[in-house]
């Protein structure tokens, strides 16, 4: 696969979000942003339009090609729902079809939703803990990824559980997949996590996890069984067929219009491609201190890339690269 390379060169603020002028500290030079922090999560909207998250800090950023270059942080002071509670460390995103953006809160341990007038809800979540039920019971322990299904499900990497939870349309939080920090192929709670970090789902409900402490890449299908696509506990660093596959420490996942999985192989600095057969090649690999974080797809199937930057004795910074022949 011929592999082009670009950086996504523009920024607009998320509708209904507080605007302020661009920190000079970010070191953001016009026509190649770089973003303070490690990237959290990534989307892209039905337009194009790349959403990415920074944890600490607590911002999202819209970015466009050929837009202005502006940013929009999302301060716990600004972002809150009716009654007053407060979105914390934004990491994964997911976009639905009406154009609701919704957040996992890992350090809130809530999923958020926003409206694309800009208005929020609490989706599902309270304290940390682990429970399921009414979304206002519910709890969750770390969230750090949330997807939305074919029929509006919403599925959460609820890692601190290890395990893979639901949202139903209705609000009701149910346990799909994982119990106890282990790892093996069964059904519901005989399914096994390690932290599981990302996940994304196909237009058939089926949950692909990048299960990160067991450097595997994870199937649950609807029905809760849970199988592994490619990788092993032991981990490495090497392309293949299913569990001679080397990943180590995979961070994000995205599925591509073709049914393959794009991963970040966080650990190897390497970008991967798994075929529906499981056959895994490497599509890219980073040099120096660059690690990709989450990948995912525009409309076109262009990849999208988040990758970590380390330059130097600063904080991590995070830049987006496209991937042009993502097909």
């Amino acid at each position: 696969m011929s592999v082009q390379l670009a950086e996504i060169t523009s920024s607009e603020p998320f509708p209904g979000l507080p605007t302020r002028p661009e920190p000079e500290a970010l070191g953001c030079a016009r026509g190649s942003p770089v973003f303070s922090g490690r990237p959290g999560g990534l989307a892209v909207r039905s337009d194009g339009a790349v959403l990415l998250s920074l944890p600490s800090t607590r911002a999202v950023w819209r970015v466009d090609r050929g837009w202005a270059h502006s940013v929009s942080e999302i301060e716990v002071e600004e972002a809150r729902d009716g009654l007053g509670r407060s979105l914390v460390a934004p990491t994964g995103l997911s976009t639905g079809p009406d154009g609701t953006l919704y957040v996992a809160d890992v350090a809130g341990h809530r999923i958020w939703a926003i409206s694309p007038g800009g208005s929020w809800l609490l989706v599902a979540g309270s304290v940390c803990g682990y429970g399921d039920g009414p979304s206002g019971e519910a709890r969750f322990r770390r969230p750090t990824d949330v997807t939305i299904g074919p029929d509006g499900t919403l599925y959460v990497a609820d890692s601190g559980n290890h395990c893979i939870r639901t949202i139903s349309p209705g609000g009701v939080v149910a346990t799909l997949a994982g119990s106890i920090f282990d790892f093996g192929d069964g059904r519901g709670a005989d399914g096994r996590f390690r932290q599981p970090l990302a996940l994304d789902v196909d237009a058939a409900g089926n949950c692909y996890v990048a299960d990160t402490g067991n450097n595997a890449i994870r199937r649950v299908a609807p029905d809760g069984e849970v199988t592994t696509v490619v990788g092993s506990p032991q981990g490495g660093d090497a392309d293949g067929v299913g569990m001679e596959v080397g990943l180590r420490w995979p961070t994000g996942i995205a599925i591509g219009h073709g049914g393959e999985l794009w991963v970040a192989d966080y650990g190897n600095r390497a970008v991967r491609r798994i075929e529906r057969n499981g056959a895994t090649t490497t599509a890219l690999r980073f040099e120096g201190r660059r690690w990709p974080v989450c990948p995912a797809l525009t409309p076109e199937g262009e990849l999208i890339v988040a990758i970590e930057v380390i330059s130097g004795k600063t904080r991590p910074l995070s830049r987006l690269i496209s991937i042009q022949a993502a097909r």
